[in-house]
């Protein structure tokens, strides 16, 4: 039985219990108590709030989707963690974390993000970490964050070609951090969902690594990236080297790194 709520939190969030009315109390509820890193913090935002939305997500899943055991296991796993801007970050303990595979489906995860957005108001995106603290949460939005900004340091008008191998460098070393820091790697469908994760900095890496220098050179800096990055996936490069190419394709970014 989900804790009492405030008449303010329940005047806020009570239209959950509405499927098709608009939901604002789930995102503005947190919005009294956030720090400085945009993150609200848990104890400004109870536990139990975060919960009880939740709740009303999981009861609603299987009215959209065929009901399913492992979804069902899977969504009782999971704990909130907070409301980040527009992510609803949840999390699965770390030998849970296998469960996080079929909450990733398209089907399922689109199905959680309208619920939510039907909560909201507006879109916000469902997010699964490893771990079911706020502060493991902001060690995995810090590591994705370096990533991001080596990433956005190649679209700078004043990268040179000899500039590749450093940064490809550090992208390198974020997903050998990222690898090595997760729990039961080993595992196929761990890896899985690593190399699912990792693809789309590597495809927007290999975009903006194209728009500068020459072609050969690039492509020959990018192809060492992807040996070391397979290395680590325990995966062979042609196969990491397909789900970038599949990456590309499916958001019709075929340029000359492709085609010439």
């Amino acid at each position: 039985m989900p804790e009492e709520s405030s008449p303010d939190q329940n005047s806020q969030l009570a239209s959950l219990s509405q499927p098709e009315e608009s939901l604002a109390g789930a995102s503005d509820g947190a919005s009294n108590g956030v720090a400085e890193n945009g993150v609200a913090e848990n104890d400004e935002v109870p536990g139990a709030d975060l919960r009880w939305v939740w709740q009303e997500v999981r009861k609603r899943v299987f009215i959209k989707l065929p009901f399913s055991r492992i979804v069902a296991d899977a969504l009782e796993a999971i704990v909130p963690i907070t409301l980040d801007e527009d992510v609803f970050v949840c999390g699965l303990a770390p030998q849970n974390y296998p469960l996080s595979g079929p909450l990733q489906a398209d089907q399922v995860r689109n199905t959680i993000e309208g619920i939510l957005r039907i909560a909201a108001g507006r879109h916000i995106r469902f997010e699964i970490v490893e771990g079911t603290t706020l502060e493991e949460w902001l060690v995995t939005k810090e590591r994705r964050h370096r990533a991001q900004e080596a990433v956005i340091a190649l679209a700078q008008k004043n990268v040179q070609v000899h500039q590749f191998e450093d940064i490809l460098n550090q992208i390198v070393g974020e997903i050998r951090q990222r690898v090595t820091g997760t729990k039961d790697r080993a595992y196929p469908q761990i890896r899985a969902g690593l190399i699912l994760d990792i693809v789309p900095m590597l495809a927007a890496a290999e975009e903006m690594i194209f728009n500068e220098g020459e072609i050969h050179d690039a492509r020959r800096a990018f192809a060492r990236t992807i040996d070391r990055a397979a290395g680590f996936l325990e995966v062979t490069p042609l196969v990491l080297a397909i789900e970038i190419e599949r990456h590309h394709r499916e958001h019709g970014r075929i340029d000359k790194a492709h085609t010439n």
